[in-house]
């Protein structure tokens, strides 16, 4: 599907922002159109895993940074001195993992993105630098300083969070100079860490003496505690807990009672929970008195008090991703009491986002929480919760859902800084008020993107758990959320820019004429949209009151989403994942599914081919796009690993021909353009960047340049005035002058 790749150049008429956009874009709902939500990502993870993971659960991370490398050296840089621009949003902040700052310098801090490296505030968040771009990874699980010497960072690659729409990484990097530069010290395949670490520890101590904890989506024994005595260059897996598989949560050393650490696990059997070793890891003892049977303990954090580290809370996750409870011992963790009464019954999603902290000089002041953060300033005895996702953005009870990690500095007790699934949010006064501090980051992590070709300085898209953010202005800064939910398709009439559609899960749709903006979902069954993460949009570049959508079937409206109706049968059982109406013949649709098959409607809709798929792989469509002059010639990309993934049929799908041979990455595709004048450019874009071809797929060059090391889900092109826009999952919009 070319999206927007059709349109004359047009006086810009500037769009209005919906009434009552804000910067950061509203929270709440305005008629029917969802809040943004965070009870899906495991729905959103089935998404994920068939793009990029399918048939393994884990992405074959050396596989990717190979084939990037191989790319580079293989294939012809394009001519052309031009480089990408980031062009937004750099208000909206992505999926945020980790932070720390030195213990004497509480408004240098440092944050790992989930997709979008790692970045540095010398102001406490109100301004921010990127200092990762073309690392082999910009995915971050965990971040540490040595308390010996806080110029020496630790970062930990790979995201932790369980929950599958994320990507492992390479090793543990090292910046002696305070996170300005950084260094590969221990990558994962010659020492054998996990490729998703979720937390580091260094021994205050013993600078050499270094502890990680990494996990698996699968039980495997290539996850757990890794431990090394020599400053990070050689590591050892921890067996003490159990022989066989298990994932390490937290590690803590005890900051005045040398070879003291705890840390907790997930195993299966009976080894789950807290455990505590006094003899530097040696050793370990598993903490049971008080808690509850270790076969219903999963995801645990751990927060020791700096006021009296004897004093430790524990805030765990059960088996169904609700709070098991929040424990407390006052005596080092010989024995536990549970002081979550009944305040966390609401609470979800533990196993994704799981964090605690101790203010610290008050040891009866604790935060804890997932998808939003909870308050207790008596030691468990009452808890109050402080932050709600579904508040107005900017008020002052506002922080953004999911939270990943919490940091109370020693140096200014009161402040505190939450990483979350929109970056970054501050409070001064120990949780009572909150404000978000992400300007200035450009970590959003789209699925789609689309530009208005009548104006363009309209664009935007889908982005994970920030709705869809769109910019009137062309301002980077300057981005509003449209709709909410986790955001999804977006496309813009060609013709129009004030009338678009965006999409959320479960095939909701939402219709924006100017500043109307109207539920429009089709009337799909719940056996449907329960099935469907993200529906596809596709419309007719002569008729734009004439639209598809895909879900497990194919819905049609004449009427400019009035009404919908099913116009075809469930196709294969797979969603659909490419809606393509041919330019110079409309009554040409063709279709893709994440079962790899690609049926077509010569009628419009009205009657459907069986599978043409034939030759190709059998893995998941992800964009289908005709010629501009031919309906006949259809392109489409692949995801996935182990096969080509561009391929082409000259007679509408009867017959393919592999245009990718190899020469492109081997790693997941998913999207191609086409410029309208001219039918034999075609642009590619994948998890290793973005290439072009100017002999319709005979030979091809690197298109890459400067974009960020982060996988580029979607291309589009400007015809007027000749731009590629390429949206990127982790790293923002980035922009080409052709």
């Amino acid at each position: 599907m070319a999206k927007s790749r059709k349109g004359k150049a047009q006086a810009r008429s500037l769009v209005a922002a919906p009434q009552g956009a804000k910067i950061h874009g509203p929270k709440k709902a305005r008629s029917k159109i969802p809040r943004p939500r965070t009870t899906t990502h495991k729905a959103r993870s089935v998404w994920f895993a068939a793009r990029v993971t399918w048939p393994l659960r884990e992405a074959m991370t050396r596989t990717l940074v190979q084939e990037r490398a191989r790319a580079t050296s293989t294939l012809p840089p394009h001519d052309g001195a031009t480089e990408w621009e980031l062009v937004g949003p750099t208000n909206v902040g992505g999926r945020t993992t980790s932070i720390v700052c030195a213990p004497d310098r509480v408004d240098t801090i440092i944050i790992g993105a989930a997709g979008g490296g790692i970045w540095k505030s010398n102001d406490a968040g109100q301004t921010w630098r990127s200092l990762w771009h073309k690392e082999p990874t910009l995915n971050i699980g965990a971040l540490a300083i040595d308390p010996g010497n806080s110029s020496t960072i630790y970062c930990g690659t790979g995201e932790a969070n369980l929950s599958a729409d994320s990507y492992p990484g390479v090793g543990v990097y090292r910046s002696l100079d305070g996170g300005e530069t950084w260094q590969l010290l221990a990558p994962a395949d010659s020492t054998g860490i996990p490729t998703r670490i979720g937390c580091i520890a260094v021994d205050p101590f013993d600078s050499a003496h270094i502890v990680l904890g990494g996990v698996k989506h699968d039980f495997a024994e290539t996850d757990g505690m890794f431990v090394s005595r020599d400053g990070g260059l050689s590591w050892g897996r921890n067996v003490s807990f159990t022989g066989g598989a298990y994932r390490c949560h937290a590690v803590l050393f005890h900051p005045t009672t040398r070879d003291t650490l705890l840390a907790t696990i997930t195993a299966r059997g009976t080894k789950s929970g807290i455990w505590k070793s006094t003899d530097g890891g040696a050793t370990w003892t598993h903490l049971t008195n008080g808690l509850p049977p270790s076969s219903s303990i999963f995801r645990t954090s751990l927060a020791l008090a700096p006021s009296n580290p004897d004093i430790i809370y524990a805030i765990a996750s059960d088996r169904d991703d609700f709070v098991l409870g929040v424990f407390k011992t006052t005596n080092g963790g010989a024995s536990w009491t549970n002081v979550a009464g009944t305040h966390f019954r609401g609470e979800r999603q533990m196993s994704y986002g799981n964090t605690i902290v101790v203010h610290p000089t008050n040891s009866n002041h604790v935060l804890c929480g997932g998808v939003d953060l909870h308050r207790t300033s008596n030691g468990g005895a009452t808890w109050r919760r402080v932050t709600r996702w579904d508040a107005n953005r900017g008020a002052s009870n506002y922080a953004h859902a999911d939270h990943h990690g919490l940091l109370m500095p020693a140096a200014q007790p009161g402040l505190v800084y939450d990483v979350n699934d929109g970056g970054l949010d501050v409070s001064l006064n120990g949780g009572t008020t909150w404000r978000n501090r992400s300007n200035g980051l450009a970590t959003t992590m789209f699925y789609d993107a689309d530009v208005a070709q009548t104006d363009s300085a309209m664009f935007g898209g889908g982005a994970q758990d920030n709705g869809t953010n769109v910019t009137f202005e062309g301002k980077p800064d300057e981005f509003f959320e449209v709709s909410g939910g986790d955001g999804g398709w977006m496309i813009i009439d060609p013709r129009a820019a004030g009338h678009f559609y965006t999409t959320w899960q479960g095939m909701g749709v939402v219709r924006f004429r100017g500043n109307n903006a109207v539920d429009v979902s089709p009337p799909a069954p719940e056996s449907e949209t329960s099935r469907v993460w993200m529906a596809i949009l596709d419309i007719d570049p002569s008729n734009s009151r004439r639209i598809f959508l895909g879900g497990l079937r194919i819905w049609r409206t004449t009427n400019d989403a009035a009404s919908w109706s099913p116009v075809s049968p469930i196709l294969d059982g797979s969603q659909v994942s490419a809606v393509e109406i041919a330019q110079t013949n409309v009554q040409r649709v063709y279709v893709g599914t994440e079962n790899g098959g690609i049926f077509r409607s010569l009628d419009g809709g009205d009657n459907w081919s069986g599978n043409l798929a034939g030759p190709l792989p059998g893995l998941t469509v992800t964009r289908l796009i005709t010629s501009p002059d031919n309906a006949d010639i259809l392109y489409a990309t692949v995801a996935n690993f182990g096969t080509s993934h561009v391929f082409r049929s000259d007679d509408g799908g009867d017959n393919w021909s592999d245009i990718d041979g190899g020469e492109l990455p081997d790693v997941p595709h998913h999207a191609i353009a086409i410029p309208t004048q001219s039918p034999t450019t075609l642009y590619v874009a994948n998890d290793a960047g973005v290439f072009i071809s100017e002999d319709d797929g005979v030979t091809w060059e690197n298109l890459t340049r400067n974009l960020p090391t982060s996988p580029i889900v979607d291309l589009v092109l400007h015809e007027a005035d000749n731009t590629l826009m390429a949206a990127t999952y982790g790293r923002s919009l980035w922009r080409l002058q052709l």
